[in-house]
């Protein structure tokens, strides 16, 4: 039974957190070679778009959870995320 709690904590706090952040990163660096190789020019203000949008996610996320709001066994993020890409989209509609 050790083994199985010593492979749910690997598990747990390293192989899904450096999955999660690699999978950010990998993003962040599609957004700037796609942006690149069709304007030919590297614009790095898609980072600011990640920060807004994920800041907006968790802020969500909490508020969620402090409501009592959940989707049952599925993370409450996933109620979250359409607010958070809502809240980007406005961001960058009205910042001109």
């Amino acid at each position: 039974m050790d083994f199985v709690n010593a492979i749910i904590l690997l598990l747990n706090y390293i192989f899904i957190p450096a999955l999660t952040y690699g999978s950010q990163l990998a993003l962040g660096a599609i957004f700037v070679t796609l942006i690149y190789g069709i304007l030919r020019f590297a614009n790095f203000a898609t980072g600011d778009m990640m920060s807004f949008g994920t800041m907006m996610t968790i802020l969500f996320t909490w508020y969620f959870q402090s409501l009592g709001v959940s989707l049952g066994v599925l993370p409450t993020a996933l109620l979250a995320i359409p607010f958070g890409i809502i809240f980007m989209i406005f961001l960058h509609a009205f910042n001109r």
